[in-house]
């Protein structure tokens, strides 16, 4: 008479009355709609599916993933907000959500290959980049906007990589503009 199925009641005769009679009742499976589910923290993209940790209670029991439910995610890899269905099994039934934030990853972390020198052209000079998070290579325009600073003349230009999409914040790499080689036999000037 605790879990979900028939239950049985047994009547036994004492003092003017003998013998046994029984009785079953059902015991129906408690909606899971009247569970709670505790606060999901923020989370950080990963580039991979986040599953973080989900406590579920009925009043102040916790419950046992698997024994009185089972979980699944939605809308969980990308900047958003993230879905995780909470469905009853054994002696709970239907289902019950809980939301969570996926918060962009900070552009900090990510890294920009070097840029060998480059040589001045008298315009503006914007090498490719590669940037990375870890061993991902990142799509410009998904994940990253690029802007060129002092990429004209001789010395340092500085790229500033600003994160869209699933990264935040900023990154910048450097790099060297130098001086062009004069030709040897190049015209000649005359002056009179």
């Amino acid at each position: 008479n605790t879990n979900v199925g028939t239950a049985t009641v047994t009547i036994t005769g004492v003092g003017n009355y003998t013998g046994t009679i029984t009785q079953t009742f059902s015991i129906a499976a408690k909606a899971a709609s009247t569970l709670t589910i505790d606060p999901i923290a923020n989370q950080t993209y990963t580039g991979a599916a986040i599953t973080p940790a989900v406590v579920v209670k009925d009043g102040s029991a916790t419950l046992t993933e698997t024994t009185d439910y089972t979980l699944a995610f939605a809308d969980n890899t990308n900047v958003g907000t993230a879905t995780v269905t909470i469905t009853g099994t054994g002696n709970y039934t239907g289902t019950t959500t809980q939301t969570f934030a996926i918060a962009a990853k900070e552009a900090s972390t990510l890294t920009i290959d070097p840029i060998v020198n480059q040589t001045y052209t008298g315009s503006a000079i914007t090498p490719g980049v590669v940037v990375k998070d870890g061993s991902t290579t990142l799509t410009e325009t998904t994940d990253y906007t690029i802007a060129y600073t002092d990429n004209t003349n001789v010395g340092t230009a500085t790229i500033t990589i600003t994160g869209v999409g699933n990264y935040t914040g900023t990154i910048t790499q450097t790099f060297a503009i130098e001086a062009k080689a004069a030709k040897a036999g190049g015209p000649t000037l005359l002056y009179r």
